[in-house]
């Protein structure tokens, strides 16, 4: 290995001598070639002269051989009796071990140095200072051009404790110690040092603020490294009380000495090495702070943040966040509101010396800054298998809280009410959010109510049930009621995209809507079998075929379309109609379950979930809307959203897509909230994409979907990482980007 720019050296410990023999080799020296130790004393001189008289070369032969693992053995054997003989006391029988010479050296510092420094020293930094381990100490004494670095290549401590003992008071010229708490008594004081990762340093970039960023580097001492990660939250003091709230965005190793550990030597000597070759020492450990805010308390003592706009001193200490408010507070978390789940770094729960110790995240639902962030949408995506459902329905039952109310601006009383749960269920999982979850023990529910987590059934859950020929719902997921409906013909009056088939044209469509329109101003029961008796009539296609209304191939196109036979299946059945349920379906307080995993077909589970869906939007954007829909706050939770929701690939899509986008844009005003829930975000329409303003990102490994979420880059590379119940949350309304993670157990059943 090659050091760079070392021009210093070690002394021998022992008698040195202008020819050192061999220590093994029996030859007597002659009384020339000895040299008493009184012939090395500075008598006459200054001691520090010693070491100006002394240049590289001419001190070559006091150099002392460097521990290397090809002499280190020879080192550690006993002298031999020729040199035993020449110095019978002043060299011992072997080398001295290592402990033996750390041992000597810090007794040689405490009754040497330590009276000549000629300064006054804390008791609690002196005994700091002493306590450190001599090789510390001894970081910055000579090396030779050989020396390794590692432990088992150092050279001999004991040399330096020889050079101590003769240079007395000049070791005080050449390490002109300085005490760290006359740095800044105040933030010492202020500050439990004895937890600091480290401290801010210059030594390596500038401190520097400026609108468009930062860059403030941390030295981390080597007790801590093992606790600091990417994304730690820390704080740094200010003199006036005052703290910067950052966080760890890069980590970085450098090399505390010159060495070139590229190389084929150096390489083999470290795998070769026994258990961990890394000496920390050797390194510093760098920590880049993203500065989040200022936190300071006002006049009333009120703790709040403002925008980074101070740099810290140098020197100052990096400590962790132990206290919760200023972790809440550092990332404008709300204290109170919907619960989501806990604050995590690295998927790991961040702990806190508060109680309790986790760091509980809430989404704002309150109006203390505009409306509840529910009325602005939320989404939650992940694959398969992340937990999706899991994890909504532990939030979905946050929202049935009793004391959860929100006021209508349409309402005639402006009275607060509960909302409404109305979930489209593919799956037949939300229903048992009537049942308790029987696996709960006491020291979890006393852990949800300490944080305001709510939990337990809901018995006003319902489950509404399609009619359906030729299907049967088995309802044996929960004890919730059933109410049988179906789906009236009558509603394709304003709604003619529920029975337009995907591949029909926008001729076909336009011709479908002039069909509809004849069909419902005629006197007959508007039924879909009275529909289709109309257009099969031979009259009736020579009617609208020879005036020019309709082309033949149009008109026929649009027959074999409804004339599908699984519309039949839907529409009309003996079963109560739902536009006859809604002041049952969409009552405050209540859930209203929509299940549809009993139906084999997937176009009629998408009817009837297009169905229930343009009934609310039509009567929450209507002024005249039914009062049931349009006076109740309503949450739509959308199971497999982007089914419903995907960008339009044709003209009854567009219509089905600018309604709810519209719906969306006004679900503030109108209390709707979209709760959305999709493993492919990415197909999601831009129109409705843009108007969700809460996303809850779980496990993706798509490129696309990830990419589509518009998170930060650092975020996006987290995310195929997350583990199940593990999430990013990007709320930009709420709190600054974070990652959380879940509970471990449901507040409600779940099979």
């Amino acid at each position: 290995m090659k050091y760079e720019d070392v021009d210093i050296f070690t002394f021998n410990s022992y008698k040195p001598k202008q020819n050192p023999v061999p220590v093994d080799s029996g030859t007597e020296e002659t009384p020339s070639s000895k040299e008493s130790p009184d012939e090395i004393s500075t008598e006459g001189s200054d001691k520090g002269e010693l070491v100006k008289s002394l240049d590289f070369e001419g001190a070559s032969s006091l150099v002392t051989p460097i521990f290397t693992p090809d002499n280190d053995k020879t080192l550690q054997a006993p002298l031999s009796d020729t040199l035993r003989k020449d110095c019978p006391e002043e060299v011992p029988d072997f080398i001295p071990t290592e402990s033996d010479i750390i041992s000597d050296i810090e007794s040689n510092i405490k009754s040497d140095i330590k009276p000549d420094i000629g300064f006054s020293i804390e008791s609690d930094i002196e005994s700091d200072l002493f306590s450190v381990p001599a090789e510390a100490i001894l970081e910055s004494a000579p090396l030779s051009k050989t020396a390794s670095l590692s432990k088992t290549s150092s050279p001999p401590l004991s040399d330096l404790s020889l050079e101590s003992e003769v240079l007395g008071r000049s070791v005080q010229e050449a390490f002109p110690f300085e005490s760290f708490a006359s740095y800044s008594d105040n933030i010492l004081k202020a500050s439990p040092v004895s937890e600091a990762f480290g401290i801010v340093t210059t030594g390596i970039e500038p401190l520097e603020l400026t609108p468009s960023g930062a860059v403030i580097t941390g030295y981390i001492t080597s007790a801590r490294r093992d606790e600091i990660r990417l994304g730690t939250y820390v704080v740094v003091p200010y003199e006036n009380g005052e703290k910067l709230f950052a966080r760890v965005g890069k980590l970085q190793y450098r090399q505390e000495f010159v060495v070139d550990d590229a190389t084929e030597i150096h390489s083999r000597r470290m795998l070769s090495a026994l258990g961990n070759s890394v000496n920390e020492d050797d390194y510093k450990f760098l920590a880049c702070l993203d500065p989040l805010c200022i936190l300071y308390r006002k006049t009333e003592g009120k703790l709040t943040r403002r925008m980074a706009d101070r740099i810290p001193h140098p020197n100052t200490p990096i400590l962790p966040v132990t206290d919760r408010l200023e972790v809440q507070t550092g990332l404008n978390i709300p204290e109170e509101g919907i619960f989501l789940g806990h604050l995590s770094v690295g998927g790991e729960l961040l702990k806190t010396n508060s109680e309790p110790e986790t760091v509980a995240y809430y989404l704002r639902n309150d109006y203390s800054m505009g409306d509840p962030l529910i009325f602005r949408h939320i989404l939650i995506c992940g694959s398969t298998g992340t937990g999706k459902t899991f994890l909504s329905k532990n939030i979905l039952r946050q929202f049935l809280n009793e004391n959860n109310r929100y006021r209508l601006r349409s309402s005639p009383d402006k009275a607060r009410k509960n909302p409404c749960l109305v979930i489209m269920d593919p799956q037949d999982e939300y229903s048992q959010l009537f049942e308790d979850n029987e696996t709960l023990t006491e020291n979890d529910k006393f852990r949800f109510e300490s944080e305001n987590v709510t939990y337990g059934r809901v018995l006003s859950t319902k489950a509404f049930v399609a009619k359906v020929d030729g299907q049967k719902y088995p309802g044996d997921k929960s004890r919730a009621e059933q109410i049988e409906f179906t789906i009236p013909f009558s509603l394709v009056e304003h709604n003619s995209w529920l029975i337009a088939a995907a591949g029909m044209s926008e001729l076909q469509y336009i011709g479908l809507e002039v069909l509809l329109g004849d069909f419902f101003k005629s006197s007959v029961s508007h039924t879909y079998q009275n529909f289709i008796n109309h257009i099969d009539n031979e009259g009736t296609r020579s009617y609208y075929v020879d005036s020019g209304k309709l082309h033949e191939s149009s008109y026929d196109g649009i027959v074999r379309r409804v004339r599908n036979p699984f519309f039949s299946k839907v529409f009309d059945r003996d079963a109560t109609s739902i536009t006859d349920l809604l002041d049952k379906i969409f009552k405050p307080g209540q859930v209203s379950v929509f299940p549809t995993e009993y139906i084999s077909a997937p176009r009629i589970r998408d009817l009837i979930v297009l169905t229930i869906m343009s009934l609310i939007v039509d009567n929450k954007l209507s002024t005249t809307g039914e009062k049931a829909i349009k006076e109740t706050p309503i949450i739509l939770a959308l199971d497999e959203a982007h089914r419903y929701l995907s960008k339009a690939n044709g003209e009854h899509s567009r219509l089905i897509i600018s309604r709810f986008a519209d719906a969306a844009r006004q679900g503030r005003k109108e209390g709707l909230g979209l709760f959305l829930i999709t493993q492919d975000p990415q197909d999601i329409d831009d129109t409705v994409f843009k108007q969700i303003n809460t996303k809850l990102i779980l496990n993706l490994n798509n490129d696309a979907a990830i990419t589509s979420l518009k998170v930060p880059k650092e975020y996006e590379r987290r995310i195929p990482y997350l583990k199940k119940g593990q999430m990013i949350i990007h709320s930009p309304d709420n709190s600054d980007i974070v990652e959380i993670i879940g509970l471990s157990n449901c507040v409600v059943r779940h099979r």
